[in-house]
């Protein structure tokens, strides 16, 4: 049976959309396989919110930090609140997105076949510049992580990290 050129380009391209669609849409964060984690993420400051949260499986640390400063690409997130060149370098898995505010919370789940998972997020400079929140999870243990606040002292003029304060924590079920 012989398709005309036209039918056949349409036939094509309903084809080439459906597996582009399917490709992009997942409602669950993480990989494909694996086990499911269902984390809850919360806010602990009093009046400042977190940007975009990446999390990543098994997260290489050295692609973050760099020395006592960050990698260019933490850079980016935690100054701009953009995730995506440190989660394209880090294979980073999705970034959870908008803001969470300050005394709020957000749950999803997140399939991995990874022991361990890490958050990233800028600290919103609305109140303090240059500050981001991060906590490496324990997926085989579970329960709660503190995650931690830090400065990456860009305004100050000294481009080094150094703790601020607890700012949440990470809850795993």
């Amino acid at each position: 049976m012989k398709m005309n050129k036209k039918l056949a380009t349409k036939l094509a391209l309903s084809s080439i959309l459906a597996i582009s669609l399917s490709a992009c849409h997942s409602p669950k964060m993480g990989q494909n396989d694996g086990r499911e984690y269902t984390m809850t993420i919360k806010n602990g400051l009093a009046k400042e919110k977190f940007a975009p949260i990446l999390i990543v499986s098994d997260a290489d640390d050295s692609r973050i930090w760099v020395g006592k400063y960050v990698s260019p690409e933490a850079h980016t997130q935690f100054t701009t609140g953009n995730p995506q060149p440190l989660a394209r370098t880090l294979g980073g898995d999705q970034d959870v997105p908008g803001k969470l505010l300050p005394g709020g919370e957000v749950t999803f789940t997140f399939k991995t076949r990874a022991k361990t998972a890490r958050i990233t997020a800028m600290v919103h400079p609305d109140f303090t510049p240059d500050n981001y929140v991060t906590a490496k999870i324990d997926l085989e243990k579970g329960g709660m992580t503190q995650v931690k606040r830090y400065d990456i002292g860009d305004d100050e003029k000294r481009k080094t990290v150094e703790f601020v304060s607890d700012a949440g924590t990470v809850s795993i079920r």
